[in-house]
């Protein structure tokens, strides 16, 4: 959904996942919310959704036999977009408790844009898990202030960057503790733990504070491998917050594994905003004496390359050279096309992880020059077949999305990719795995080889000597067990630059450790 009509923003369905009973009994029964509220605490849910996190509380109230009557009805609030849920809530709870609910504690507004705030003395919520670049085109640009307005924001770029990938869960915790929680009042979020254990945009939210105000972190649930959200593949959890409180480290972390908890302890290693390392001993210290890699500043590390959802148009299952000039190319979807060899480069797979000699499984057609600027359109047309081929698809690749490369589209550039500069045609390459990965083990990949974005990331280099030094260094078990600390191996995490990034010191550059 990109179009929204602003007059229909109640039928809006942003990144909804309702929270099933037993995952809310759970956390009211931790945190001692039931008795919180018989005894005359207010309970708020700012995305509501069909009402489960509030219906746990007259539920469990019914399980004790009281009679729902007798409830403190009065102090359960709440606030939903989406007129269906909004109703169907009011209607479940009319229809399954013989409860009329105060109407005028919940609210059918958008959290972001109420008439009047309220303070309540516990929030509890599961707010929507999607990022603001997926959000509707219309609705991205009503909310951008909210980001802000909570604080979310380092600068006006931030949203044009790496900052459209904050999550939106990360905007309603930051406004509910700014604006709806009392003053050393808790709040009880699910909410995806990349807010807290991933680099990039998310830093802004690892201040622990909304603008002048405070919070605590003082304990985490990690769901891992309970499956608790049916379908979900986000890694999410629990987290208790108190507002006007610094933050301390370690924070307590539970994590279940084989359906058991077991106790860690979080905390930050290089600096106070960076994602939170998992260990089971405090004493332990991954990168005790550690002395950082020091390199070239052309040899920042980077991700592989970004078709932005063209993979079928460049990249290529098969290769077959027809002459010095010239190769066949195909895929699954196109078939055998004649284009340039120059412009082709072999991409790195994880079968050429397990090869001592690497033969190309994949090619990767990059229209840009060795010196990593993207081909003039009078170059194009002076290579006949290159031509005919990205015009036979040039709507598609027009019709891409993502701000950075609309950038380029824009300036005429429609067959630009993201992720190619001088860079990708350095002579050495150190390559990792991520997805699917529980060891780092980074390579040199000679020559032309291409890295491929989200599944690897490189630093380049331009001679052997010099990858073959500091692949030794990157082989220092230390850098391994940070990346394990993380507690997100397998995933595309390790494929985030900035995650080697933090072992690494440029010309007079130094490491600074938390």
């Amino acid at each position: 959904m990109n179009t929204l009509d602003l007059n229909k923003t109640n039928e809006l369905s942003i990144g909804a996942i309702f929270t099933p009973q037993n995952l809310a009994n759970f956390a009211i029964k931790e945190f001692n919310l039931f008795d919180k509220w018989i005894n005359g605490a207010t309970i708020f849910d700012p995305t509501m959704g069909e009402g489960n996190l509030l219906e746990a509380f007259i539920n469990l109230g019914f399980r004790k036999g009281i009679n729902p009557k007798e409830l403190p009805i009065q102090n359960l609030y709440g606030v939903e977009l989406n007129s269906k849920y909004y109703n169907n809530f009011l209607n479940k709870i009319q229809k399954q408790y013989n409860l009329i609910l105060p109407q005028n504690n919940f609210i059918n507004k958008d959290i972001f844009f109420l008439h009047k705030e309220f303070s309540f003395d516990i929030i509890f919520g599961n707010p929507p898990w999607q990022n603001f670049v997926d959000l509707p085109d219309l609705y991205k640009q009503k909310i951008k202030s909210q980001f802000f307005k909570y604080d979310l924001i380092g600068n006006s770029q931030d949203l044009l960057l790496g900052g459209s990938r904050i999550d939106l869960a990360a905007l309603v915790i930051q406004k509910t503790i700014e604006q709806n929680l009392k003053k050393n009042g808790e709040a009880i979020f699910f909410m995806p733990l990349s807010l807290l254990l991933n680099d990039g945009a998310n830093k802004y939210f690892r201040t622990y504070k909304v603008n002048s105000t405070p919070y605590l972190i003082s304990k985490i649930f990690d769901f891992n491998d309970t499956n608790a959200f049916d379908g979900v593949a986000t890694r999410y959890g629990l987290v208790h917050f108190l507002r006007d409180k610094k933050q301390t480290f370690p924070i307590p972390y539970s994590r279940c594994e084989n359906k058991k908890w077991i106790n860690y302890f979080a905390k930050p290693m290089f600096h106070f905003t960076d994602p939170l390392s998992i260990f089971s001993d405090l004493e332990i210290n991954p990168l005790e004496s550690f002395e950082p890699i020091t390199l070239k500043k052309d040899s920042v590390p980077r991700q592989g390359i970004n078709t932005c959802g063209a993979n079928d148009i460049f990249f290529f299952d098969t290769y077959e050279e027809i002459d010095e000039l010239t190769c066949l190319v195909a895929n699954k979807t196109i078939k055998k096309t004649p284009l340039p060899k120059k412009y082709l480069f072999p991409l790195a797979t994880s079968i050429n992880f397990r090869e001592e000699k690497k033969n190309p499984l994949k090619w990767a057609l990059l229209p840009y020059n060795s010196n990593g600027k993207v081909l003039e359109l009078t170059q194009i047309l002076k290579e006949q077949k290159l031509a005919e081929f990205l015009f036979n698809h040039k709507i598609i690749l027009q019709n891409r999305k993502g701000l950075m490369l609309n950038a380029l589209i824009s300036r005429g550039n429609w067959w630009s990719l993201l992720g190619v500069g001088a860079y990708n045609f350095y002579p050495y390459k150190i390559i990792w795995e991520a997805y699917g990965k529980t060891k780092f083990c980074p390579q040199i990949f000679q020559k032309d080889w291409q890295a491929n974005q989200s599944l690897q990331a490189f630093i380049p280099l331009k001679s052997l000597n010099e990858a073959e030094k500091i692949l030794e260094l990157l082989l220092d078990k230390r850098i391994e067990n940070y990346l394990l600390s993380l507690k997100m191996e397998g995933t595309m995490n390790w494929a985030q630059p900035g995650k080697i990034k933090k072992f690494l010191a440029f010309e007079n550059e130094t490491l600074s450790l938390f």
